[in-house]
């Protein structure tokens, strides 16, 4: 491959990041982050089986499950806008060695994860009615910046969680798909392992 066919490849995968990450593309989005926590939980589903809602909340409907998507990022980061300028550098790029970046690796842990879920849990039981909450399972995509590996450690009691009042909360970040709480009316595909962790082998799927 030469530069400037490495070049034109790295231009069409962030426009595609771009498209993807839009306001517009919002349906999409969600279908994908359903598809992705069940794929990593080894579910057997048909694409067809996943049913976006127009009229949220929910988001995705699946298997009995109401799934309301959300999105964590890093603090103060605006995900769409730095896509574009990524997109923007490409262009103006002449040889990859222009691309280059900062790059600064880290681990973290399922406890440090848990954390960063359980505040947006808190923050969105105020949005929600009771009634509401009992019916709804959050989905959290975590989207973070420069994790390069997880530390196993146990996940915390699923207590705290549980009093906010939702069906169920659950994530997925890249290979990774947790079910950090869930109780008695949630969906059986949920419920029956309990509060789990599952990574995703890189070579499958």
């Amino acid at each position: 491959m030469t530069d400037n066919d490495y070049l034109e490849t790295v231009r069409k995968v962030r426009e595609e990041s771009v498209r993807f990450f839009s306001s517009a593309n919002r349906a999409e989005r969600e279908l994908w982050v359903a598809n992705e926590f069940l794929t990593n939980l080894g579910i057997p589903f048909a694409l067809s089986d996943l049913v976006h809602v127009a009229d949220d909340p929910p988001d995705v409907r699946f298997g009995g499950a109401e799934f309301e998507v959300k999105e964590i990022l890093d603090s103060g980061r605006r995900r769409h806008a730095e896509f574009k300028a990524s997109l923007e550098k490409a262009k103006a790029a002449k040889s990859p060695s222009d691309l280059l970046e900062h790059y600064t690796p880290r681990d973290i842990t399922y406890a440090e994860i848990y954390e960063l879920v359980e505040e947006k849990v808190l923050e969105l039981s105020t949005k929600y009615s009771e009634k509401f909450r009992k019916e709804l399972d959050l989905l959290f995509y975590v989207n973070l910046e420069d994790v390069h590996g997880y530390i196993e450690n146990p996940l915390p009691p699923s207590e705290k969680l549980k009093a906010l009042g939702f069906r169920s909360v659950s994530l997925v970040m890249g290979l990774l798909s947790g079910v950090l709480m869930v109780n008695e009316s949630a969906p059986k595909f949920l419920s029956e392992k309990g509060p789990r962790v599952v990574r995703r082998k890189r070579t499958e799927g």
